[in-house]
């Protein structure tokens, strides 16, 4: 058996990615393999992520007859990484000799733990400390209630694809440039003929008040412009229409910044995305949002239209009133974020030693 060389504690898994090189760590007789790491969707899904899986255990001299001589824990990180994403990969290590009961996950995305046959946690607000951006935000010092709305409505889209541009194509049409903040593509280095075409005459990328964004800085976000818009349409990143992406129900920072910067929230998601933000506690606005009925429709380009429909007739009502009326309902929100985000290392910490240890 492979010798242990590094002992990982569960601290590290809380949302420190960027200096990662070896997805496995091993400590006795476990593995702790960070799958999610530059392994596409699609392999997984398909399988064709074992070949890599085989190289990443010949890199740390796991034959492949040894590998059931340890636990596995697979952290699904970032990721929005499903139980039926990792089927294959699942079924391959039981194969191996793994037992049901050595094979353990620490899902990001919606699941339900208890269908599945092996053990593993969902931690669903994983992604609250991603980048660190809360903190950066607090330490501002916004005066919340003093700030004016810029613009009725912000849609944020660092990473481009067919259905953001698509997207982007149908707010541009039914937003002028003094309602809508949009963005599209400001992940840099990235230019598709074909997303070009969709949204022209708009260049591409599309980018608003600083630089194109790159990976280090995409969370410290500094400009009051982002703050002081009314309502948000939250695009986040699961995609019914993209072959290599998530198809999970996925939270991700960009629901979390949205509640925080105290604005009213839409989402374009995998259908039953709302539902469990509300389950996290928060204020969805059902009354003001016909209860985010789009959000069961699981035709994609069905739901983008309607939601859009629907941002459009809110967006036409008197925003600052309607953001006075209701501005108790977005402190609650913001204030619900700092309670998760204030113990969300300790509950993820916890949950996780108890994945480890089998307690």
């Amino acid at each position: 058996m492979a010798n242990g060389t590094h002992s990982p504690s569960p601290h590290c898994w809380n949302g420190r990615y960027t200096s990662v090189k070896n997805r496995v760590r091993i400590n006795h007789s476990h593995c702790f393999y960070d799958i999610w790491y530059q392994i596409s969707a699609t392999s997984l899904r398909d399988g064709s992520a074992i070949d890599i899986i085989l190289d990443d255990l010949d890199r740390n001299k796991i034959a492949q007859h040894q590998i059931k001589n340890f636990i596995w824990i697979f952290d699904l990180g970032p990721e929005g990484i499903s139980s039926e994403d990792l089927e294959k990969v699942y079924q391959w290590f039981l194969l191996q000799g793994v037992q049901k009961k050595n094979f353990r996950v620490a899902f990001s995305a919606i699941e339900d733990v208890a269908k599945i046959d092996y053990p593993c946690v969902c931690l669903k607000d994983r992604l609250i400390y991603n980048g660190n951006w809360y903190q950066h935000l607090k330490n501002q010092n916004i005066r919340w209630s003093e700030l004016e709305i810029s613009y009725k409505l912000i849609c944020l889209m660092r990473r481009p694809s067919m259905s953001r541009a698509l997207l982007a194509k149908k707010l541009l049409a039914k937003f002028d440039d003094k309602s809508l903040l949009i963005s599209l593509g400001t992940d840099g280095g990235y230019c598709d003929s074909f997303i070009q075409k969709l949204i022209h005459p708009r260049p591409f990328p599309i980018v608003i008040d600083a630089p194109i964004v790159d990976q280090y800085v995409q969370h410290k976000l500094g400009h009051e412009l982002f703050y002081g818009c009314a309502a948000n349409f939250i695009v986040e990143t699961s995609d019914y229409t993209a072959e290599n992406t998530w198809h999970s129900i996925f939270i991700t920072e960009k629901t979390f910044k949205a509640l925080a910067w105290h604005q009213f929230p839409l989402w374009y998601a995998a259908p039953g995305l709302v539902g469990e933000v509300r389950k996290l506690g928060f204020d969805v606005f059902d009354d003001l949002f016909d209860n985010h009925a789009y959000d069961e429709i699981q035709d994609s380009w069905v739901r983008m239209t309607q939601v859009v429909l629907l941002a459009q007739r809110f967006c036409n009502q008197g925003l600052v009133q309607l953001r006075q009326r209701h501005w108790n309902r977005l402190v609650k929100n913001a204030q619900r974020i700092e309670e998760l985000h204030t113990t969300a290392i300790s509950r993820h910490t916890e949950a996780l030693e108890r994945l480890i240890y089998g307690t």
